[in-house]
């Protein structure tokens, strides 16, 4: 699987998925080693072992151990010749005050070995092979990102870009810094530029941390990277209660415009995959999402608990992009 983020406490997260295949003769699985990640014995509960929908399989790391060995409930059938995929599952430990999980922690179960019995032979045989799975980030929680309707024309009214964030069911979450691409036609300018929050879809109740919902106080210019901070939010991150929906809605001053023109804005991701943990400032300048956990407590500017917005759901590398004709 992808990379992709679990909240703490969470059952049942998808680490990886192997595929077994048993040659010179049909063989029944028995037994599966995994190799956790770094700090396995306090992220993992419990991890189990799926052949589909059927669990045959569960795995405990002890204490300080990054290996486990998983005695199937039910031996696996490997006929000749056949791939046979089977799913790592765990249940997350909680992030936060007092819990074991480690905000931030990427949580990995490679495949370590296997022991198999083969059916006409009898013989014990022993896998060989390797995984190296993407991994899952443990955080206490996260945000999903989705484009919002906005029609693809009137571009003259100044609506450049609507999209939502909802923070996980897990807990709140904290955004500091959005950056955007805009790009428009040819004697058309853009100028003047400003963020909006919004409780609702029909973008009416502005959010209370900001004055009639504007989160950046100065207004910023078009760019291929124009970055907007909450700095007009009560305490400089607009902080989204667990389970919430935010709308966010950027518009500008726009003139120039004439049939036929347009104007695209993308909401940019960020491409790295190199993990970065640190405060608002020093994440400003070197990525484009800019989000916090709240891991421990809601989360000030210099607290040292901001990321970035690589493989955050809904919001790919290369951004979601609106245009707006005339």
């Amino acid at each position: 699987p992808s990379y992709a983020f679990a909240a703490g406490a969470s059952t049942g997260v998808t680490i990886g998925a192997f595929q077994l295949r048993g040659t010179s003769e049909d063989m029944s699985l028995t037994e599966l080693g995994l190799q956790g990640s770094a700090t396995s014995s306090s992220d993992f509960i419990q991890v189990t072992i799926w052949n589909g929908a059927t669990q045959v399989g569960t795995a405990t790391f002890t204490s300080g151990s990054t290996i486990a060995t998983s005695t199937l409930s039910t031996p696996v059938a490997l006929p000749k010749d056949t791939d046979v995929t089977l799913t790592i599952k765990a249940n997350v430990a909680n992030v936060g005050v007092g819990q074991s999980g480690g905000a931030g922690d990427l949580l990995t179960v490679n495949f370590s070995g296997a022991k198999a019995t083969g059916n006409n032979s009898g013989s014990t045989i022993y896998a060989t092979g390797s995984t190296n799975v993407a991994g899952v980030r443990l955080e206490r929680t996260f945000p999903t990102v989705a484009l919002v309707s906005l029609g693809s024309t009137g571009a003259a009214d100044g609506k450049l870009i609507r999209f939502s964030v909802t923070a996980n069911a897990a807990g709140s979450m904290g955004l500091e810094q959005f950056a955007f691409s805009i790009a428009s036609s040819t004697g058309v300018t853009v100028s003047n530029i400003l963020l909006y929050a919004y409780t609702d879809s029909g973008f009416s109740t502005p959010v209370s941390s900001a004055a009639s919902g504007q989160l950046n106080a100065t207004p910023a210019t078009a760019s291929a990277s124009t970055k907007i901070t909450t700095d007009n939010v009560t305490g400089g991150v607009l902080q989204i209660s667990a389970g919430q929906t935010y709308y966010f809605e950027l518009r500008a001053s726009v003139a120039g415009v004439q049939t036929g023109s347009s104007i695209t804005t993308t909401l940019l991701g960020d491409s790295t995959s190199a993990y970065i943990r640190g405060t608002a400032a020093g994440l400003n300048s070197a990525r484009n999402f800019v989000w916090t956990p709240n891991s421990t407590t809601t989360t000030p500017t210099t607290g040292v608990d901001f990321t970035s917005g690589y493989g955050i759901p809904g919001l790919p590398a290369a951004g979601l992009s609106q245009t707006r004709n005339q």
